[in-house]
């Protein structure tokens, strides 16, 4: 299955990818459940799906810049085992203050076996130091990136 990617243009939609997961052998535990380790690599392949499909990931790094993950909170709500065949979801959830919070799920059919939050800045490798909202609607266009105050 692709990924598919919906883009948020009149602020009601985030930006949004939804793709199938791989439960590898090896990712399985001594509890016979995938591992938690193995969340955390899935958060990262939609994380670079997620800003591949808003912008040029190699133009972003050829110009200096890297996205960071600062946070990662995973709420595992039902175990996954081999041959369960997982989605996964990310979206944008806000922009605030250059901190951008990405809301995840995985699930089994409409089952979700576990909720995701990561809270990601773009960070200027010259002078090690996070870009605020302005620079990033000039990296991610202004299109693409909205600005939301996060309910939290």
């Amino acid at each position: 299955m692709k990924a598919k990617t919906k883009y948020q243009l009149d602020g009601n939609q985030s930006q949004f990818i939804e793709m199938p997961l791989m439960i590898n052998t090896f990712d399985i535990d001594a509890a016979r459940h995938v591992n938690n380790v193995v969340y955390i690599r899935w958060l990262e392949e939609l994380r670079t799906k997620l800003i591949s499909s808003i912008c040029d990931f190699k133009r972003l790094i050829g110009n200096g810049y890297y996205i960071v993950v600062i946070s990662t909170l995973i709420k595992y709500k039902k175990q996954l085992k081999l041959f369960d065949k997982p989605t996964g979801t990310l979206k944008i959830d806000s922009v605030n203050h250059g901190i951008i919070t990405l809301g995840g799920e995985i699930k089994i059919g409409s089952q979700i076996s576990a909720i995701a939050e990561q809270k990601c800045i773009v960070m200027d490798l010259k002078s090690s130091k996070m870009i605020q909202n302005e620079l990033l609607h000039k990296l991610f266009g202004n299109g693409n990136l909205k600005h939301r105050n996060h309910p939290n």
